[in-house]
């Protein structure tokens, strides 16, 4: 796996400098952000993604480690990954936003992509088929595109209501 070793080296670094990008993003709509549920919910499904990546990197970088181990890791992360996407996903159709963005965001997050193709890869590398790594890169930039499409809407695509004129309430 060492051959790896640069994949794991430049999805991780891309992972966490998106996730710190992401709080920039968040923070400077915290305001609009912070009023809807589905918002949240929606940024906390970009940040579940690029920490996805972010540990899938960290996994394959683990020296001496079998394919299998790997595989076994990345199954149990799709496991959990899958739960928690689900739940923040329902938690964002709960209650519909009034923001423009709020489908867009709803019809962009590869949460269903992302952990079914981590499951697969898993499942390949636990039954000693290492061709489950070059599966493995397809959720790792579909999580990465797709994070990066939300937080850029995140940031550029929330509507600010409009201000009282002076005079008026």
């Amino acid at each position: 796996m060492k051959q790896w070793s640069t994949f794991a080296q430049v999805s991780g670094s891309a992972a966490a400098a998106l996730i710190g990008l992401l709080f920039v993003a968040v923070s400077i709509r915290i305001e609009y952000i912070a009023r809807s549920q589905e918002l949240r919910n929606r940024a906390a499904q970009t940040l579940s993604l690029f920490g996805t990546v972010l540990l899938t990197a960290i996994l394959i970088a683990i020296p001496v480690q079998s394919t299998e181990a790997l595989g076994t890791e990345l199954t149990l992360v799709a496991a959990i990954t899958t739960v928690g996407l689900f739940v923040l996903d329902r938690r964002a159709t709960a209650t519909a936003s009034t923001e423009p963005i709020s489908k867009a965001l709803g019809l962009i997050t590869p949460t269903t992509v992302v952990s079914i193709l981590l499951l697969v890869s898993g499942i390949l590398l636990v039954l000693g088929i290492h061709d489950g790594l070059y599966v493995l890169v397809v959720p790792v930039i579909v999580a990465l595109t797709g994070g990066v499409t939300s937080a850029w809407l995140l940031l550029t695509k929330i509507t600010e209501p409009p201000k009282p004129r002076q005079g008026q309430p």
